[in-house]
């Protein structure tokens, strides 16, 4: 009997039998902080919204933050490289997010324009058409939200759904269904806005996978979220 043959053979079932435990887990984790948030979100409806939105985004962050401790005690160890914290090309990912950024600026002014050409009143600002005057201490913290957020989106959900599924298309999958369950984490915001969180975590997803880092996804999200609040298209 070859040897190196039947050692081949115990490490590939050794792997799938580690794959299906992470993918079980890795699910777990996902469906209970679904649940959970849903919970939390409709007994906030439930008392009449007692507690301002800020508040609620906290709390989400918070959970983001519980299932990835979660899901990295209890899977396999994920490297640091595998979740995206060391960019093979710096400059290349840098340059990409400012074209990125500077792309998205141009949308969302051009969203407000035709916004305001069909209803004036429409994403007004205290002061002007692009009010830098609210920028404040609350859009410096947003950088440790949007952190969080980008965090558990693409290196736990995104990267944790990719690394176990089976599937030929694993990668779309995976970056269809942590935008679902990103859009679904926005829920205190509305119908409309969980539609936009989907449709940007989709392209966030993409640029992730494009960059295989998490810094580009990370200030592109920042970014996008201080330019809509100046512009007035986010008001919260």
């Amino acid at each position: 009997m070859d040897i190196n043959c039947g050692n081949s053979s115990y490490e590939d079932n050794r792997t799938a039998e580690v794959k299906f435990r992470d993918a079980s887990i890795v699910l777990t984790i996902l469906l209970s902080g679904v649940g959970v948030w849903i919970i939390i979100y409709a007994f906030w409806e439930h008392l009449g919204r007692p507690v301002p939105v800020s508040y609620m985004v906290q709390a989400v962050d918070l959970l983001g933050v519980i299932m990835c401790a979660t899901a990295w005690h209890f899977t396999s160890t994920f490297s640091i490289k595998e979740l995206g914290l060391i960019p093979d090309n710096p400059k290349k990912t840098f340059l990409q997010t400012l074209i990125i950024c500077g792309f998205s600026l141009v949308i969302l002014a051009a969203i407000k324009i035709f916004g305001q050409l069909y209803d004036p009143s429409l994403f007004q600002t205290e002061r002007g058409f692009f009010d830098i005057r609210r920028f404040n201490s609350y859009q410096v913290l947003y950088l440790i939200t949007s952190f969080i957020q980008e965090f558990t989106a693409r290196c736990i959900m995104q990267t944790g759904l990719k690394r176990v599924c089976a599937i030929k298309h694993k990668t779309i999958y995976a970056i269809i269904h942590a935008s679902i369950i990103f859009a679904i984490f926005h829920i205190e915001y509305g119908f409309w806005f969980m539609i936009g969180a989907a449709v940007l975590g989709g392209i966030l997803g993409i640029i992730y996978e494009k960059q295989k880092t998490i810094f580009g996804v990370w200030f592109i999200h920042w970014f996008l979220g201080v330019a809509a609040f100046l512009f007035g298209i986010i008001n919260q």
